[in-house]
C-alpha cells in the first residue's frame, strides 16, 4: 500500500547547469597538468570507454599490466570474429580508438596471459571493464555498456542546506520498494522521508553485484550503479529529485574489500591479483565475508578507490559516503585468530609511521600483541591520503567512518589534527551498549552506564544510530519485536536525537516493522509493509511516525542541534536511586555556566530521561534563571496514549527557583525544555487545552497537531489565543511534598 504522506514541494535550491559534451574527452580541460592528473585524481575519465563528442571516436582504456594480449569485443566485431586488438602502454595500459561514437554499444574485454609463471598457464577470459558505468544483462551474463555519463541535465545536483543539524534514514533501495526502478524509488523516499522530515538518506551500496541477498555489500563493478533498478541516468535523477526537495544523499562504499569472482568482478584481472593483495598471502583474504581485499599498497588501486568517491560526488551528485567496516581494513587482526595475520615489525617502522598512529590516540597492548603490531599502515596511510585529496578538491564532501572498535579516538578529527579526516565516526559497539541496557529491568539499570554512552570525551564528531540495518538482521530482531512495545523505542528515539551526534534510523523501525530485516532473494524480493504507515495502521505505529516527525522538526528547528561535537554537551543532574539523567545542549557556541549574558543562553535546551516505571521527583541545575518551556515531552498522547498523567497540556512553561527547576518526572518521560524570555505576566486560571483533529494535514497519521506546530503557537501542543501554562508539577524544598502550580 503507498504511504499517502503529501509529496513536499520545496525547490529553494537553484537549477545548475550541466556540463558540456566536450568536457567528455581523454585529458581534463579543468586540470592543467593534463592526462596524469586525469588518471590519478578522475581515473573514470581516462580509463573505460571514453567518448569524444567532438571528433565522434570512443577510446578503451584498460590496466592490465601482466596480460599479453586484449581484445576488444562487441556487437561491432561480430564479438572476437574480426580482431580489434589493443596496444600495451608501458605502464601497462592496453588502448585502443575506434572511430565511431559507440554510445549505448555493449562491449567486453578478452584478456589472455600466457606467461610461465602462471600455475595454469593459458588464461584466457571475457572480462568486464573496471570502469563500466552501466551494465546490461541477465543473472550472471552481463556485458558493459558504452555510456554518456555527462549526458544528464542537472537541475539540483548537490545539496545546498549544509550538513548540520542532520537526521539520516538508512535503506535498502529493492527493501524500501522492491519494485520500483531508481525513479520510482526517488518519488517514494521524497513522499515518506520528505514528510518525516529526515534531512539525509543513507543508501545502502547501489552498486553492480550478481548476489541480490548480499544487499549491496558483495560489490562487483564499483563504478557501476546496480542495473536491476535502471541506468546510471536513472540514479542521477533518484539524486536530483532528492536534493529538489532538500534530502541530502549518503551512499554506503565498501573500500577495503570486493567481491571473489572472476566472471562478475575485477578479481585476478589479467590473471593475477592487479587491484587486491596475493591470493595466497595473509592479507588476501577477508575470511568474514569471503572476499578479496583491496591492495592499498599499489598507487593504481589507491587511485581506482579514491576515484570511486570523486565520481560518486562530481558526476552523481552524492553529498557523502559511509565507508563500511573500516575496522577491517585497518586492522589485521579483526575477526582473525593469531595466526591468520602476522604482526608487524617495529624496526620497520618509519617516524612517520609511529607519527600517524601517536597522532590517532597511541599505542596500546591488546592482551597477546600491541596494537602497532596489529594496524595495517598501508590502509591508515591510504585512508589519510583518500580525505587529503577529497578534502582540497571537494571541500563540502563528507565520510562516515563505519567502526566498530573504536580503538583510535580520532579517526573522525582533521589530519592537521592527527586524525584520518572522516567527518563522521559511527560506533557500532554504542549502539550494542545501548540495546543491552534497554533490556535490563528497570530496577537493576544504573544511570552510569548510560552516562558512559552520553558523556564521551572524544573529539570526533558522531552518528548516533538509534538502529541500523546490521541490528536488524544476521539473526537478530528488529527493535520493536525486540523491545516488545513501543515505548521504549519513543524514549529511545528522543535520547538519540537531543544527545550530540547524528541521529539515525533504519527503515521500517520509524513506524515499527516487525521480525528481522531481509531484501528476500533476486526473483523474489520482500520489501516493507507499507500499510503500518496509512490511516488504518495501528495506534503504536502512528505513535512512532509522529514521534519521529516531531523529532525531525525540533531538530531542524532548534540552533543548539547546529553543533554535533561533545563540546555541545554538559551533564546537569542525575540520581542513581530514582534513576534520572539530565543533560543541557548549548545553543551557541559562547556558552558557560557562568555567564549571565541573555545571548549565550537564549538558544540552550535541557534534556531530562526517566529510566522509572514510576514517578520520582528531580531538581534540574539549569544555565539561566527564567522560564523554561516544554518543547518536546515523550509522554504527549500523540506518542503513548491516553494515561492518567498525560491529560493536561504536555508543554507547558516553568520558572527555576533560583537555578533550579523542580519537576515531577512520569514514568520512563523524556522532556526537552528551552529558555523563554521575558517572564510573560500570569493571566488567571489556565483555559482548558483542545486538540483538534487535523489528520488531513498529517497525511497517514490521524493524530492530534505536530509538535512543531505547537512551537509555532508558543510551545503548546495547538494554537491558542491565550497564554496556557497548564500543569506545573514541583517539588517542595524538602523533596517531601508536591505542590501543583497552573
Amino acid at each position: 500500500m503507498e504511504d499517502p504522506s503529501p509529496q513536499s514541494t520545496t525547490t529553494s535550491t537553484a537549477p545548475e547547469s550541466s556540463p558540456s559534451h566536450e568536457e567528455a574527452v581523454s585529458i581534463d580541460k579543468h586540470l592543467d597538468a593534463g592526462v596524469d592528473a586525469v588518471r590519478r585524481h578522475k581515473p573514470w575519465r581516462y580509463y573505460g570507454a571514453v567518448v569524444d563528442k567532438t571528433s565522434q571516436k570512443t577510446t578503451f582504456r584498460v590496466y592490465a599490466p601482466e596480460a599479453t594480449c586484449v581484445l576488444l569485443l562487441r556487437a561491432g566485431n561480430g564479438w572476437g570474429e574480426r580482431e580489434e586488438r589493443l596496444e600495451r602502454g608501458e605502464d601497462g595500459t592496453w588502448t585502443i580508438t575506434i572511430d565511431e561514437d559507440l554510445t549505448g554499444s555493449e562491449y567486453k574485454y578478452r584478456v589472455q596471459n600466457h606467461h610461465d609463471y602462471l600455475p595454469h598457464p593459458g588464461y584466457d577470459m571475457w572480462r568486464l571493464d573496471p570502469f563500466t558505468f552501466d551494465c546490461v544483462g541477465e543473472g550472471r551474463v552481463w556485458n558493459a555498456v558504452v555510456t554518456d555519463h555527462l549526458k544528464f541535465k542537472w537541475t539540483h545536483k548537490h545539496h545546498t542546506k549544509g550538513r548540520e543539524p542532520m537526521s539520516i534514514y538508512e535503506l535498502h533501495l529493492g527493501g524500501f520498494c522492491p519494485f520500483g526502478n531508481y525513479r520510482d524509488i526517488a518519488t517514494k523516499i521524497v513522499q515518506h522521508c520528505g514528510w518525516l522530515g529526515f534531512t539525509h538518506v543513507q543508501i545502502m551500496p547501489p552498486f553492480q553485484t550478481p548476489l541480490y541477498e548480499s544487499w549491496g555489500y558483495l560489490v562487483s563493478l564499483p563504478y557501476c550503479m546496480y542495473h536491476r533498478y535502471g541506468t546510471l541516468d536513472d540514479f542521477k535523477w533518484l539524486v536530483n529529485h532528492l536534493h529538489e526537495h532538500d534530502i541530502g544523499v549518503i551512499v554506503d562504499v565498501p573500500l577495503g574489500f570486493t567481491i571473489k569472482d572472476w566472471d562478475t568482478g575485477i578479481a585476478m584481472f589479467d590473471g593475477t591479483d592487479v587491484y587486491h593483495h596475493h591470493h595466497l598471502s595473509l592479507k588476501g583474504w577477508n575470511d568474514q565475508w569471503n572476499t578479496r581485499v583491496y591492495n592499498h599498497d599499489s598507487q593504481y588501486v589507491r587511485d581506482y578507490l579514491i576515484g570511486i568517491l570523486a565520481y560518486m560526488h562530481e558526476e552523481c551528485g552524492v553529498d557523502g559516503v559511509r565507508i563500511d567496516a573500516v575496522a577491517a581494513q585497518v586492522y589485521q587482526d579483526y575477526d582473525r585468530g593469531l595466526k591468520s595475520w602476522r604482526k608487524n615489525d617495529w624496526g620497520s617502522f618509519t617516524e612517520e609511521d609511529w607519527r600517524l598512529i601517536n597522532g590517532l590516540g597511541g599505542d596500546k597492548h591488546m592482551g597477546a600483541y600491541y596494537l602497532s603490531e596489529a594496524v595495517d599502515l598501508p590502509a591508515l596511510k591510504f585512508l589519510r591520503e583518500l580525505h587529503q585529496r577529497l578534502l582540497e578538491r571537494y571541500p563540502s564532501f563528507f565520510t562516515i567512518a563505519e567502526e566498530s572498535r573504536r580503538v583510535f579516538p580520532k579517526l573522525a578529527c582533521p589530519i592537521e589534527e592527527g586524525g584520518l579526516g572522516f567527518t563522521y565516526a559511527q560506533d557500532l559497539a554504542e549502539m550494542h551498549r545501548m540495546r543491552r541496557y534497554l533490556h535490563k529491568f528497570t530496577e537493576h539499570r544504573k544511570v552510569e552506564e548510560i552516562e558512559g554512552v552520553l558523556l564521551s570525551s572524544r573529539p570526533e564528531k558522531m552518528i548516533s544510530p538509534i538502529t541500523t540495518h546490521d541490528e536488524a538482521a544476521n539473526g537478530k530482531l528488529r527493535i520493536f519485536s525486540e523491545m516488545g512495545n513501543h515505548l521504549q523505542l519513543i524514549g529511545l528515539a528522543a535520547f538519540m536525537y537531543f544527545r550530540p551526534g547524528v541521529p539515525m534510523v533504519f527503515m521500517g523501525d520509524e513506524f515499527g516493522e516487525e521480525g528481522s530485516f531481509t531484501v528476500g532473494s533476486g526473483d523474489r524480493p520482500v520489501g516493507l509493509d507499507w500499510s503500518k504507515t496509512g490511516p488504518h495502521a495501528q495506534m503504536h505505529q502512528q505513535m512512532l511516525i509522529a514521534n519521529f516527525h516531531d523529532l525531525n522538526a525540533i531538530l531542524t528547528k532548534e540552533p543548539a542541534f547546529r553543533r554535533q561535537d561533545s563540546s555541545s554537551l554538559d551533564r546537569n543532574g542525575s540520581h542513581n536511586q530514582f534513576k534520572w539523567i539530565s543533560f543541557v545542549r548549548w545553543g551557541s557556541d559562547e556558552h558557560s555556566w557562568t555567564s549571565g549574558s541573555e545571548l549565550d543562553h537564549k538558544d540552550d535546551l535541557v534534556f531530562v530521561r526517566n529510566e522509572n516505571h514510576g514517578h520520582v521527583p528531580a531538581n534540574i541545575y539549569v544555565p539561566s534563571e527564567g522560564e523554561w518551556r516544554v518543547i518536546y515531552n515523550s509522554i504527549d498522547e500523540r506518542y503513548i496514549g491516553k494515561h492518567d498523567y498525560n491529560q493536561h497540556d504536555p508543554y507547558w512553561t516553568a520558572h527555576s527557583q533560583g537555578r533550579f527547576l523542580y519537576l515531577w518526572l512520569a514514568p520512563f518521560q523524556n522532556i526537552a525544555l528551552k529558555r523563554v524570555t521575558p517572564t510573560p505576566t500570569h493571566k488567571g486560571d489556565a483555559h482548558t487545552h483542545q486538540l483538534e483533529d487535523r489528520s488531513g494535514e498529517c497525511g497517514p497519521i490521524a493524530t492530534p497537531p505536530t509538535v512543531a506546530e505547537g512551537l509555532a503557537s508558543g510551545g503548546r501542543g495547538a494554537a491558542s489565543t491565550e497564554m496556557d501554562y497548564g500543569r506545573l508539577s514541583a517539588l517542595s524544598e524538602s523533596d517531601e511534598t508536591v505542590r501543583t502550580e497552573g
